[in-house]
């Protein structure tokens, strides 16, 4: 490890501690068993099938009553007089419907502890699984996150196509992650902009979801006029008496490098908030993330996108835009991108996840006659969107993205500690190769390398000029970003 530097490093405490942290998010259960199919057959009247199903109803809240078989690995279950209704929002024009199961609709009890499934087709993700996978990301930092399991839907024996489950925000999901029920819980709408101009108290941007007889909002409000109307002075010690900025700074850091343009920091939507009355604070709860990883339905590129400004600059975004201008806030979000970067954000990690499911997913995308429903996606489609395909709004498939998102973004992080006053030159920096360079006054510099973790690596210094050392690291290294120990000195190496 780097001893007795006179610079502190505070990566290190900060790597350590993401990476042994007792996580927020709760793991696998029965339920939401992650990396396996679970079955779920609904068995209705043919009336109330054809009316979930009729375009004249894609706008319906109704609930219409069904018997559930729910399957997996470790249950086999089946529930008696459910509700099920459609969901969503722009979903609901599509053919293949999204459909929300209310198990105590009707009367009923909980199952396993929960009351609600979402059932998504997102009919624009042609590999259906960029959802899961940045909620995956989320919970791996510690952001307040719903589980997911692939689904595979059958209504009346039809087979109705392969879908997500998504864990319900609700007060489970809250009790589950905090402890507790005790504060508000608000689901925010596109406009939601957190400006302190009167909008916390309407109620089509903030939608009370628990406890609301005793919500009169006054806390969020107090949230927002800190937020907007502190000095730049006092910002840091106001907002951390009301908001949890650190885990924060983590979902800013998933939601810029997945491209999650459709959340709060870029088009003000999709989030929700949650009061925590015990601690006085307000947590931000990520929402809806389908149009990641290069979904995109105008020109903007998500994967060559600054990682330094991703939220909107020139429109209110003051939750994200003022807690970047603080410089610690700053680099503490650069911090948790570099973390993404070395640990998960990586062919090394992501790879395997992706030839998962989509061997996981093949015949249930083979079988689903409602696929092409939505975007005319083929079974091709599917396949190609797990490699480096484009088809129409999906401007990259999942291994493309990485490798673009990874190319563009690690240029965008700051160098740790600069070389433009200490008498040397390292490069390339970025480098394809396992090896860099050193131009000095001196060629007797004093040169270790380490893994952002503090991991010593073997190397081969060579001299290649009077001025210049050649510096091989031995055994190859993975794609990330590389300390170099000069002398006293800690600077940045991107390995490409």
């Amino acid at each position: 490890m780097i001893k007795k530097l006179e610079i502190i490093f505070i990566l290190f405490v900060l790597y350590a501690t993401v990476a042994n942290a007792q996580n927020i998010n709760p793991t696998d259960d029965q339920v939401y068993i992650e990396r396996e199919i679970m079955v779920i057959r609904m068995t209705m009247s043919a009336e109330d099938k054809a009316f979930l199903l009729h375009e004249d109803n894609k706008y319906s809240e109704v609930y219409v009553p069904a018997d559930v078989t729910i399957s997996n690995s470790q249950l086999d279950e089946e529930v008696l007089n459910v509700g099920v209704r459609l969901r969503g929002n722009s979903s609901r024009g599509h053919l293949k419907k999204a459909f929300k199961i209310d198990f105590k609709e009707f009367g009923g009890g909980k199952f396993h502890g929960y009351k609600k499934f979402n059932l998504k087709p997102d009919v624009n993700d042609p590999t259906l699984i960029r959802e899961l996978l940045t909620m995956h990301l989320y919970r791996l930092m510690e952001v307040p996150a719903q589980r997911v399991t692939p689904v595979q839907l059958f209504m009346n024996e039809e087979y109705m196509g392969a879908y997500l489950n998504l864990e319900q925000i609700d007060d489970e999901f809250v009790d589950s992650r905090f402890g507790h029920e005790d504060g508000f819980l608000y689901k925010c709408a596109w406009g939601a902009t957190l400006q302190d101009n009167g909008q916390v108290f309407n109620t089509n941007l903030f939608e009370s979801k628990i406890n609301e007889d005793t919500d009169t909002r006054a806390e969020l409000e107090q949230f927002v006029k800190i937020l907007n109307n502190t000095s730049d002075k006092d910002f840091v010690e106001e907002i951390e008496k009301v908001f949890s900025v650190d885990r924060y700074l983590r979902q800013m850091a998933v939601e810029a490098l997945t491209g999650h343009w459709d959340g709060y920091s870029y088009n003000q939507n999709n989030f929700y908030l949650f009061y925590n009355e015990q601690t006085g604070l307000v947590e931000f709860l990520p929402y809806d993330t389908d149009n990641t990883w290069g979904i995109s339905w105008g020109s903007r590129d998500w994967a060559t996108r600054n990682l330094g400004s991703f939220y909107r600059a020139g429109n209110p975004r003051p939750l994200s835009s003022r807690i970047l201008d603080v410089e610690a806030y700053k680099d503490t979000y650069f911090d948790y991108l570099r973390f993404l970067f070395e640990n998960y954000f990586n062919e090394e990690y992501l790879y395997p996840i992706f030839d998962h499911y989509e061997a996981l997913l093949d015949e249930l995308i083979q079988a689903d006659t409602y696929y092409s429903l939505g975007f005319g996606f083929s079974y091709e489609d599917f396949k190609s969107s797990y490699d480096f395909g484009k088809i129409d709004h999906v401007k990259y498939g999942l291994r493309g993205f990485l490798k673009t998102r990874t190319e563009y973004g690690l240029e965008d992080l700051p160098t740790i500690l600069g070389v433009e006053d200490s008498g040397y030159a390292l490069f390339p920096n970025p480098s394809d190769e396992n090896r860099f360079y050193l131009q000095a006054s001196t060629a007797d510099l004093e040169v270790e390398v380490y893994t952002i973790d503090g991991r010593k690596l073997a190397t081969e210094v060579n001299r290649a000029g009077s001025k210049k050392m050649e510096v091989s690291i031995r055994g190859g290294i993975q794609p990330g970003i590389y300390l170099i120990k000069i002398d006293q000195q800690l600077v940045k190496w991107v390995k490409k």
